[in-house]
């Protein structure tokens, strides 16, 4: 074994768990409605739908790195109360197709996060990693698994991150003519006062947030491009 990684997270995709979950609790506390039980009662349906979803499909995971892949041991939340069993998976190099790692801005722990996402050729079809736990353990791991899938035997695809994709370009620059088109409408008087709350605190600010993490996401892409470190060297 090359590394190994303990955090938290989803076994499959967080968006499809979350949406699952919200249905779930929607059900459940319409469900309750049949019996006219207080709107307490029917809050807490409501609230055990969606607790019963996330503490089945997420839960504690344990990473394994080593010469011929990535092993993960998945453990729900619920399992010491519902007897669920751990998980196991194996995915090899070579059912890998991609990678890439991300930073972003998480707003429940107030802080920068980062990610790795592998795409897989089965299921799950995405296998993404969060530091959840330990940040300096994330990123030991993070850059061993980097490191072996540059290599020839075990070569994964690095692809760019959110940020460093031209998409995210493309978007920045949409919300910065759509800011300076409403800044417009602002210094003609034409908005209310509602409207310049939301254009000083949503609009202007997130447009500042992702042209920050476009650039920075570049930059950085250019600290570690390989062959700019060997020109430089050169």
């Amino acid at each position: 074994m090359i590394a190994e990684l303990a955090t938290r997270g989803f076994i499959g995709r967080p968006w499809p768990t979350i949406l699952a979950a919200t249905g779930m609790g929607l059900l459940a506390m319409t469900l309750s409605f049949a019996f006219d039980p207080p709107m307490l009662v029917s809050m807490a349906a409501l609230f055990a739908g969606i607790l019963l979803v996330l503490g089945i499909r997420a839960g504690d995971m344990r990473y394994r790195l080593t010469g011929e892949g990535l092993g993960r041991s998945f453990r729900p939340l619920l399992s010491r109360y519902l007897g669920l069993r751990s998980r196991e998976q194996f995915f090899r190099f070579s059912d890998m197709r991609f990678f890439r790692r991300d930073r972003d801005w998480s707003r429940y722990r107030a802080e920068e996060v980062e990610s790795v996402t592998i795409g897989v050729r089965r299921p799950p079809f995405r296998v993404v990693i969060h530091d959840m736990i330990d940040k300096p353990a994330f990123g030991a791991f993070a850059d061993a698994f980097e490191r072996l899938a540059g290599e020839g035997e075990t070569f994964v695809e690095r692809r760019p991150g959110f940020y460093e994709s031209v998409w995210a370009i493309l978007l920045t620059a949409l919300f910065v003519v759509a800011a300076v088109v409403l800044i417009g409408f602002f210094l003609a008087g034409a908005l209310s006062p509602t409207g310049v709350f939301r254009l000083l605190i949503v609009i202007v600010s997130g447009v500042i947030y992702m042209v920050w993490r476009v650039l920075s996401a570049r930059f950085a892409a250019r600290q570690d491009d390989p062959q700019g470190k060997s020109e430089a060297a050169g």
